[in-house]
């Protein structure tokens, strides 16, 4: 395996479980505290009353209403059942990188003979 192609498989493997980093959990705190924060989260999901999920994208609030700056889309805070916001998910980023740094090793010794 030539050097180049190595590092192209050892980036790639590196960085594909960045995509699984993420995941929804409850915000724990209501909608006006989380976008007064000093840093407020970029994408916030919400689900009304009847269950439908939105996600908002740099999200305000503006009369009476979160409002998505980044994106159409809009509710009443008077709507909102449920607040999630993007965590990093130290679980998936595990079973992610796991199986590709066992891959990488196994490759590594099998080409190093």
């Amino acid at each position: 395996m030539s050097t180049k192609r190595g590092f192209r498989l050892l980036s790639l493997v590196l960085v594909l479980p960045l995509a699984g980093c993420l995941t929804w959990s409850p915000a724990g705190m209501s909608a006006e505290a989380l976008l007064q924060q000093p840093e407020p989260p970029n994408r916030i999901r919400v689900v009304d009353d009847e269950g439908v999920a939105l996600i908002l994208e740099r999200p305000v609030i503006r009369a009476g209403a979160i409002v998505a700056t980044a994106a159409p889309g809009a509710i009443l805070i008077s709507d909102v059942t449920s607040l999630e916001v993007e965590t990093v998910s130290v679980a998936r980023s595990i079973g992610l990188t796991l199986p590709g740094v066992i891959i990488l090793t196994v490759v590594g010794i099998r080409a190093a003979r």
